[in-house]
């Protein structure tokens, strides 16, 4: 009996983490964390039901919690020569670095990044993957 009890309690777990993964329920709450840390509203429960209603119109991708001059410090920060460009490979971790959620970091590698990245590009390029 407690082998049998055994096996559906692992079932359930397993439907469960199944169900979790399906939905991206972990990535949203993550996502959301970090919203909530990185913009420290007053009216947190407010703010959670604004992100989601916003989150319900764009689609998973969420947005970017960075303003734009942050991402411009984070080009720089990968602009190692301080050529005004970054590589293929600077530009993915780079964007790596600031993706807030597994969708993103996900999407990251999905994503065409060209060989050579401007800062322009490098925004736009943020905007697609962060939101």
């Amino acid at each position: 009996m407690a082998i049998r009890n055994h096996e559906v309690v692992n079932a359930r777990i397993s439907e469960s983490e199944e169900y979790l993964h399906k939905h991206q329920i972990l990535e949203l709450f993550e996502d959301l964390c970090t919203i909530i840390t990185y913009q420290r509203p007053d009216d947190v429960k407010t703010f959670l039901i604004k992100e989601l209603r916003n989150r319900k119109e764009r689609g998973p991708a969420g947005h970017i919690v960075f303003t734009d001059k942050e991402i411009q410090n984070v080009f720089t920060l990968f602009d190692l020569r301080q050529e005004a460009r970054l590589s293929h490979d600077q530009c993915k971790d780079a964007l790596k670095t600031i993706a807030h959620s597994s969708y993103q970091f996900n999407k990251i590698n999905s994503i065409q990044i060209p060989e050579s990245v401007d800062v322009a590009t490098f925004q736009r390029l943020c905007q697609d993957v962060l939101g």
